[in-house]
């Protein structure tokens, strides 16, 4: 009899079988499904309150994670730290490395009462592969717009148009946006011998522009250019395709 191949469920899976289990599914066909013994679905039966209680508290995808170790420092790590973690995400609180380290080491001082706490480099990148989460840049201002304010402006635009009986021609819109012209990208390609990517102090040199159209695109205005030079030297006796002006801090 050929000997049936060890297949090893990610917790993802684990959660799928007890959720089927619940449903009424039978063992035996389950471990038909997923390819093992009856065994293994008796155990995940068996540890089904572990496991459920750490699906819940993650609210990331478990993907292809297969263990399930229990946790160094669990009354810190999982029923403190990650709580007031997600908690401020939800706020959407940025975090570095740093902030996250002195948190968890007053946690765990309030918890154990003892300051032998590291929070080391590794440990919080176990805690980013236990929980899956990630690193990601912060981009755009989103969450400084007012949404609430989109649908009642978005009403009074339209009587004003019915009121004037305006046409999407005599409609125009405006935007501003700056230009760092020096700035160089804050991520880069790197081959596979480098273990770290110096950098150099950001340039912050910029302009100031805005841009204004009209409601169908047929007249587009010239782009209105803020600067700090009042009289740019490379400009000198040249007709420029903007409007150009000056500001001390552009």
């Amino acid at each position: 009899m050929e000997k049936r191949k060890h297949i090893t469920l990610s917790i993802k899976q684990k959660g799928e079988i007890l959720d089927k289990l619940r449903n009424g599914v039978s063992g035996k066909s389950l471990a038909l499904q997923y390819g093992v013994e009856t065994s293994t679905i008796s155990d995940i039966k068996k540890n089904e309150g572990k496991k459920m209680r750490f699906i819940g508290i993650c609210h990331s995808e478990q993907g292809s994670r297969k263990t399930l170790r229990q946790a160094e420092y669990p009354e810190m790590e999982e029923e403190e730290f990650y709580t007031w973690f997600i908690k401020q995400r939800n706020k959407h609180i940025p975090f570095s490395y740093g902030i996250v380290g002195a948190k968890a080491r007053q946690l765990f001082q309030n918890i154990y009462g003892k300051d032998t706490f590291v929070a080391s480099r590794s440990w919080l990148l176990n805690k980013k592969k236990r929980y899956g989460l990630r690193h990601l840049k912060i981009c755009g201002e989103k969450l400084s717009n007012d949404e609430s304010a989109v649908t009642p402006f978005i009403a009074k635009l339209r009587q004003v148009i019915e009121a004037h009986d305006l046409l999407p021609q005599q409609i125009y819109n405006a935007d501003e946006s700056g230009l760092f012209w020096k700035l160089l990208p804050d991520k880069t390609l790197v081959h596979s011998n480098e273990a770290m990517a110096p950098g150099r102090k950001s340039r912050k040199e910029r302009i100031t522009f805005l841009a204004c159209t009209n409601g169908d695109g047929t007249q587009k205005l010239r782009l209105l250019v803020i600067g700090k030079a009042k009289n740019p030297r490379p400009y000198k006796n040249k007709t420029l395709p903007v409007e150009y002006v000056s500001s001390s801090n552009a």
